[in-house]
């Protein structure tokens, strides 16, 4: 049996007859991952983090870990690529080639219409990568061209991320571009590590002794980096998934209390209620899809796991 080389993303096509859109009310997970998605049929309209998106052919989409994405609408021609990206590939990357205004930039702009020129561009990458994913695949190799195969599909996907970042920064240029600071890196460290851990860890104090830095310290850094303060973007980050939860799934708020470690239910409730306004039993009566089905946070589908090359 021929054994598939090892890389740090994986590829996927959808179109609309993806049993995706009929599990769950066409309800899809991001999971823990980060990467893209490039519309070539079609179009598709879904909620993702309480935002509507129509993508239309030409479009592409950033995600980041723990959106639900609520598929609102699709065309019968409907057809997309996905691609998901390894933290450990995706991110040295990112850090080398972006500052941290670019970075910050990227997070709040995850749409992105592309040119005529630009989408046949990465769409040729994209094609080229599958081509030889397939083959790969498919054909035994001696170990030797199999290392050498592997090593030039990470060197494509490389290629590919490369181009899709240079066609962002054309389209959201930024006019004064300072070098990479140690207070940059700060911030970059900060940002993988709270979504690594912010599950489990609501305390700035975490976070700064993961840099060897003073609480205050740290979040006068983050603040002055970002334009807030390092304990508003762990709320921010809690908040968004727990109304996620409350809004997609079915967990009940003890079960999502356990998800985010906190010690009770009540806890949980009163932390919720300070930021949000209501409690979550609220949340989730005014804005809980209505639907007769048994969800759970990880029976969400997951387009990886629906369809490979």
């Amino acid at each position: 049996m021929n054994e598939q080389i090892q890389l740090p993303f994986e590829y996927a096509i959808i179109d609309s007859q993806s049993p995706l859109f009929t599990l769950h009310n066409g309800l899809i997970s991001t999971g823990d991952i980060i990467g893209v998605f490039l519309c070539i049929e079609g179009n598709i309209t879904a909620t993702i983090d309480s935002q509507n998106y129509t993508l239309n052919k030409g479009d592409m989409f950033f995600y980041t870990p723990s959106f639900f994405v609520h598929v609102i609408h699709k065309s019968d021609d409907f057809r997309g690529i996905a691609i998901r990206v390894d933290y450990d590939f995706i991110l040295p990357a990112i850090n080398s080639a972006l500052s941290i205004q670019e970075q910050l930039l990227f997070r709040e702009n995850p749409y992105l219409s592309l040119s005529e020129k630009q989408y046949n561009d990465i769409l040729a990458l994209m094609i080229s990568m599958e081509t030889k994913l397939e083959t790969v695949n498919k054909i035994s190799f001696e170990k030797l061209h199999k290392t050498l195969t592997q090593e030039l599909i990470i060197s494509m996907g490389r290629t590919l991320l490369f181009e899709t970042l240079d066609i962002f920064l054309s389209n959201y240029p930024i006019t004064e571009k300072s070098c990479q600071s140690r207070n940059d890196t700060i911030v970059q460290n900060f940002l993988i590590s709270i979504y690594q851990n912010f599950r489990k860890e609501r305390d700035v104090a975490f976070y700064a002794s993961q840099q060897c830095m003073t609480p205050s310290y740290f979040t006068s850094v983050i603040k002055s980096k970002t334009g807030k303060p390092a304990l508003q973007w762990i709320i921010d980050i809690v908040i968004t998934e727990s109304k996620q939860l409350l809004q997609y799934s079915n967990l009940s708020i003890k079960e999502i209390a356990i998800h985010f470690d906190f010690p009770t239910q009540s806890f949980f409730g009163k932390y919720f209620k300070q930021y949000v306004g209501v409690s979550p039993k609220e949340y989730r009566k005014k804005y809980g899809l209505q639907q007769n089905i048994k969800l759970l946070y990880d029976d969400v589908p997951d387009i990886f796991k629906q369809r490979k090359p």
